[in-house]
């Protein structure tokens, strides 16, 4: 069955529309957005989220290890490392469990058997061209939370141009006028979608489409401002209905997941549900075809565990680190919330190290040097020194690990508010905040094909 041969355009396609209820949301608040960040621009969708705690401020996902669930692991320039196994998350039964339920696909030439469907390259988004301007940040912000889920090279950008709507040509309808491997994403009024893409309901529809003229997987997905308020509640549903175009085709009762219609938009979409986070990894790493089309069978997922190796590096009242599971390495740092933004004249230097992992899960340590010159907020991050060690496993003192390509990393970077990015250098995405009233402190994540990890440290200049 896998062997047979796939025809150039598969005739499937899936057609998803629903009646949502939706639950209060106490006003569809921004219980997520970090203050000291501007609005989000689509270049930014790569980059980590930054979101506000009770306790200050996060970049990347919750994966941020508590100390007595670690064990210490020496010294490094003045950082306390600490690393350990922490069982946070999902057993290979309740991942083959949530996929099974999702493999509702079928074929015209196999109509017994449960097929399950993928975007096979990276996808990208479009806003539409009718979509508010003030949207775009929602948009934003839930691309973010499920890229920290999804492996590197699949994860999903948006295009800073906007999505036309249809022709109105009969060969237009049903997403078969979207590029291959692109969603188009609508916010707005129901009366100003195409009457070609009008669900008979009211609150949201998405549509899957593999094959037909755009020759692979496309999408769009509609949400009707009318009934959906900004903030929490449309991010919500635009997780709801972006999982669904990814390949999530069922909603679950039972988990605790945006695909739970029950009560997905009762909790806020600050991160991903921990069964959301692992089954689109798995799903996108362990069940992908060259046609993103496959029959399914829970056991294509292979080793799974459900227990997680942490780095942690402590600096003062900055920590930062990275997880390592199932090969998904997810970065992160944390500090006190920052009170205004950063300005000045002169220069303004912070020094700390990096902590994470190689792809392939070997631990990963160096030094990180940010200047800003304050005057044009902009600056320079370097990581120097960098090392690796064996796969999931503390790193000994420095100098004793292996040289990890030629040894450093540097970024040009641009600071906007609390926040910094990177704006050219070396490969990869920078997301990064400065922590405390004077901004003391420094952290944040880089991410490459071929390494992530977290950083800090504090001000000195």
């Amino acid at each position: 069955m896998q062997n047979r041969p796939f025809p150039a355009y598969l005739a499937f396609t899936a057609l998803l529309s629903f009646a949502l209820i939706l639950p209060g949301c106490g006003g569809g608040g921004d219980e997520s957005s970090f203050s000291g960040q501007p609005a989000l621009t689509p270049a930014q969708a790569l980059n980590a989220p930054v979101t506000q705690r009770g306790d200050g401020v996060q970049i990347g996902d919750d994966v941020r290890s508590s100390l007595s669930d670690l064990s210490p692991a020496g010294q490094h320039g003045g950082v306390a490392i600490s690393t350990g196994r922490v069982r946070d998350g999902e057993s290979s039964e309740r991942v083959k469990d949530f996929l099974t339920r999702q493999a509702t696909g079928s074929s015209s030439w196999d109509p017994g058997t449960p097929y399950i469907s993928t975007f096979e390259q990276k996808p990208t988004i479009q806003i539409r061209e009718t979509t508010s301007d003030r949207y775009v940040d929602d948009v934003i912000r839930v691309v973010q939370l499920i890229n920290a889920a999804l492996p590197y090279d699949k994860r999903i950008s948006v295009s800073p141009e906007r999505a036309v709507h249809p022709s109105g040509n009969e060969e237009d309808y049903q997403s078969h006028y979207i590029p291959a491997g692109h969603i188009y994403v609508g916010l707005g009024s129901q009366n100003t979608w195409p009457p070609e893409e009008r669900p008979p309901v009211t609150v949201a529809g998405v549509e899957y489409s593999i094959g037909g003229p755009s020759g692979g997987p496309a999408s769009y997905i509609w949400i009707n401002t009318n009934i959906v308020r900004r903030g929490n509640q449309a991010r919500a549903v635009l997780a709801h209905e972006i999982f669904h175009a990814l390949g999530f085709y069922a909603h679950i009762q039972g988990y605790r997941t945006v695909m739970n219609t029950g009560n997905y938009v009762g909790f806020p979409i600050t991160y991903l549900p921990q069964i959301d986070t692992d089954a689109l990894y798995a799903l996108y790493t362990r069940f992908t075809h060259e046609y993103g089309f496959r029959p399914f069978d829970a056991n294509d997922l292979g080793p799974w565990t459900d227990t997680s190796f942490h780095l942690r590096g402590d600096i003062e009242d900055v920590s930062f680190g990275a997880s390592s599971r199932n090969g998904l390495i997810q970065p992160w740092a944390h500090g006190p919330n920052p009170s205004t933004g950063l300005s000045g004249s002169g220069n303004a230097s912070w020094s700390g190290r990096l902590l994470g992992f190689t792809f392939e899960s070997e631990s990963l340590a160096g030094t990180a040097d940010l200047t800003v010159d304050l005057a044009t907020l902009t600056g320079q991050l370097d990581f120097s020194g960098l090392e690796y060690w064996g796969v999931n496993t503390a790193p000994g003192p420095i100098g004793s690990g292996t040289m990890w390509n030629d040894g450093d990393l540097g970024y040009s970077v641009v600071v906007r508010g609390d926040t910094f990015t990177q704006t050219g250098g070396d490969a990869g995405e920078v997301t990064g905040v400065f922590f405390g009233t004077q901004h003391e402190g420094m952290g944040g994540v880089v991410e490459r094909s071929d390494m992530s990890a977290g950083f800090g440290g504090t001000r000195f200049h």
